[in-house]
């Protein structure tokens, strides 16, 4: 997130109030408004050029007036930025949403005690985004990037806080942490197959080339929490997660599917071959059937 918050929007002088007019008048400082609280509790505002008349109702502070505090209210706009993740036809797309704000109201920075105004920008944010949703799911509209431009690129005016800001972009990012929009009911193909994310297709077409056993890495690498669902499924899956890798392993697990007469026809020919050879080779036992007449059969050779 890039943000200009360690630098808060309403600051508390530092010197008299008297004192601070005096500098506020000479300086004629334009990114910068005094905010001066009277002892009956009425706020004044001093400022400079076009931020003179950005307060409506705000009485100019006097010199000799009986003030308890003074604040300075920095009335320069802040670039800064939202992770989000839009719903896409193949899964989520992260995406940023750039914006701009600034004080429009500095009485009103001050009452509230704003000490992270970008906090409240953010938060007023979320709230319009997820009503956006709500807005286009119910009529049945798809969320993406140009939706929300077209809904959120005029300035936002949050009086609560005296805030207002605009979007004014919204990029695809690489990161993270955001926050997740819409449903995955959108036929757009997703911002993120671009050029630049080719390795990534390539890693992900790999480990889908390779099977199940490089996708169930794949998943615990990303999921490490769920160890025993990925052990529990790979028992259950023996079949899956071995991988005939050489001829040897295809080989045995085609005899392993042969016959019976396949069985024995291969055995005698394994056999002859292996005595041609000069290896030694176990005893066949056959059991003769001798049928007790001259040129009589066992098991179905001539006597």
């Amino acid at each position: 997130m890039t943000t200009d918050g360690k630098h808060p929007a309403c600051t508390r002088a530092t010197h008299a109030p008297w004192r601070e007019i005096l500098r506020q008048r000479w300086s004629g400082r334009r990114d910068r408004a005094l905010v001066l609280v009277a002892a009956n509790g009425v706020h004044h505002v001093l400022s400079s050029g076009e931020h003179s008349m950005m307060t409506e109702g705000a009485l100019a502070p006097s010199l000799f007036g009986r003030y308890t505090k003074a604040f300075h209210v920095d009335l320069t706009e802040r670039p800064a930025s939202q992770p989000i993740s839009l719903a896409a036809a193949y899964g989520t797309e992260p995406m940023n949403v750039r914006l701009l704000w600034w004080v429009h109201d500095p009485v009103q920075v001050v009452r509230t005690r704003m000490t992270d105004s970008w906090d409240a920008v953010r938060g007023d944010l979320k709230r319009r985004l997820h009503h956006l949703e709500d807005i286009c799911e119910a009529d049945g509209q798809g969320l993406s990037a140009s939706v929300l431009m077209q809904h959120l690129a005029a300035p936002y005016v949050f009086d609560e806080a005296g805030l207002t800001y605009r979007v004014t972009d919204i990029q695809a990012r690489d990161t993270e942490g955001e926050l997740r929009l819409g449903r995955a009911t959108t036929t757009d193909a997703p911002f993120a197959w671009t050029p630049d994310r080719r390795e990534e297709y390539q890693f992900c077409l790999q480990a889908v080339r390779n099977g199940p056993v490089s996708l169930a890495a794949l998943w615990l690498l990303r999921h490490p929490d769920q160890v025993s669902q990925v052990l529990d499924w790979s028992v259950r899956n023996q079949n899956l997660v071995r991988q005939e890798t050489t001829w040897q392993d295809e080989m045995a697990g085609l005899l392993g599917k042969l016959s019976e007469e396949e069985r024995r026809e291969l055995s005698e020919l394994l056999r002859d071959r292996l005595h041609a050879l000069g290896r030694r080779v176990p005893k066949q036992q056959d059991a003769w059937t001798y049928n007790g007449t001259p040129g009589g059969t066992a098991n179905g050779r001539m006597l």
